[in-house]
């Protein structure tokens, strides 16, 4: 950078790379006046250096003035969520800056790799599950780990809240569900039946039942069985899937629920009497998750074959294929009704997609659009949770990163 220091091609550089240097505290002031020079910049990436809050608050006002910026990593530095706040609120109304990449926060603490994140119902507190075998409770607001809950003796491949958030449901390899008080981190129920890995669990929208998901890593022997919250008995066994069951999920008027499966489809059941209502064929290889919209309207499906299908949840009908990863979708949620525009409804209708490609997509799930693609995590990405202007990813490097979609950009 010394010749740009110098004036000699300060109007010319159109892309910085510095990323993986020990760019830190030292060197904030010459880079930020570096910087400011600048003119015809439009990509900057200065990714894992060593920025704190006041170096991150001195690049960001360095770089208001750059018309033409139109991409800026700042991922993996010190920064942390104050620094993420200061940096956010000055380049929040830039007008070309497009792609954002500057995470809230990365939660560390896992030892394996991530395989569910969850939203407390009450947007306060973020779950997540691994292959360490534990589930971790974590600060929603400041990306603090509260408590680690240990008791399985086998991957967590699945975990979600109660709807009062005071209990939480992981469901795991060594074929049990587990029951947890989320607050003491006591065990209070430990549910039996499955014969092969549990690989999802939900609660229902009153509380009072859980459905869970199994098979074997071949996608022999599946099982989908639905059990009372709390005595801990199964209630139901739902017979129809030929391979592993992946992902459960119940409407949100409790009257149906949603299963995906190894075998492709997706299939709809009565969720009082265990009755198949329908089944959803349409995917070329595992579909690896199922979402209901908040309305209950549509379903969105993720899978191995790099798509994900949002069908009518009525009819069956195949609504949209949204195409864009180049690899494996393993995740899906939608936008909640209460996080759109209350006079447009703009909003209610976006969903989110996670892949092994490392990547996440947001999508208009009426027209099939790819609206914004987050990229930053360091593995492939297995979970995804939409709530309000934030969304929760976990990936197969043992990160969880949460987004901020306020602005449209990835923060």
């Amino acid at each position: 950078l010394a010749s740009v220091w110098a004036g000699k091609s300060a109007a010319t550089l159109t892309a910085v790379d510095l990323s993986n240097n020990r760019v830190g505290a030292d060197g904030c002031q010459t880079l930020s006046c570096v910087l400011g020079r600048l003119t015809a910049l439009t990509q900057l990436n200065l990714s894992s250096n060593m920025l704190c809050l006041e170096g991150g608050q001195a690049v960001a006002s360095s770089l208001v003035h750059l018309q033409l910026l139109a991409s800026l990593n700042l991922r993996d530095n010190k920064m942390g969520f104050e620094g993420y706040t200061a940096v956010t609120q000055c380049l929040g109304q830039h007008p070309h800056l497009k792609d954002f990449w500057l995470e809230k926060f990365c939660l560390k603490g896992h030892s394996n790799a991530v395989t569910c994140v969850a939203w407390s119902p009450d947007g306060s507190k973020l779950a997540s599950a691994s292959r360490d075998n534990t589930v971790k409770i974590w600060n929603a607001l400041t990306g603090k780990l509260i408590l680690t809950l240990q008791g399985h003796s086998h991957w967590v491949n699945s975990v979600v809240w109660s709807p009062d958030s005071s209990k939480l449901a992981s469901a795991s390899g060594d074929k049990t569900v587990k029951i947890w008080n989320s607050v003491t981190r006591e065990l209070v129920l430990t549910l039996k039946g499955h014969s092969e890995p549990v690989m999802g669990v939900v609660w229902s929208p009153d509380g009072s039942k859980l459905a869970s998901g199994s098979g074997d890593r071949f996608g022999r022997n599946p099982q989908l069985f639905i059990w009372d919250a709390q005595s801990g008995q199964k209630i139901l066994e739902l017979n129809g899937h030929t391979a592993t069951g992946t992902s459960v999920v119940w409407s949100p008027d409790v009257s149906k629920l949603a299963s995906a499966s190894a075998d492709g489809t997706v299939r709809v059941w009565n969720a009082l009497t265990g009755d198949l209502i329908l089944t959803l064929e349409g995917h070329s290889n595992w579909v690896m998750s199922v979402a209901w919209s908040s309305d209950g309207s549509k379903l969105a499906s993720a899978s191995y074959d790099k798509t994900a299908i949002v069908w009518d949840s009525i009819s069956g009908e195949q609504m949209a294929t949204l195409k864009g990863h180049t690899a494996g979708v393993l995740g899906v949620s939608w936008m909640q009704k209460g996080d759109s525009d209350p006079e447009t409804g703009v909003g209610s209708s976006m969903l989110v997609t996670a892949s092994d490609d490392k990547t996440l997509i947001l999508w208009d799930g009426e027209t099939g659009q790819q609206l914004k693609q987050l990229r930053g995590h360091g593995g492939g990405v297995n979970a995804v949770a939409w709530k309000g202007d934030q969304i929760v990813s976990g990936d197969g490097d043992k990160s969880v990163i949460v987004w901020d979609t306020a602005t449209g950009r990835q923060a």
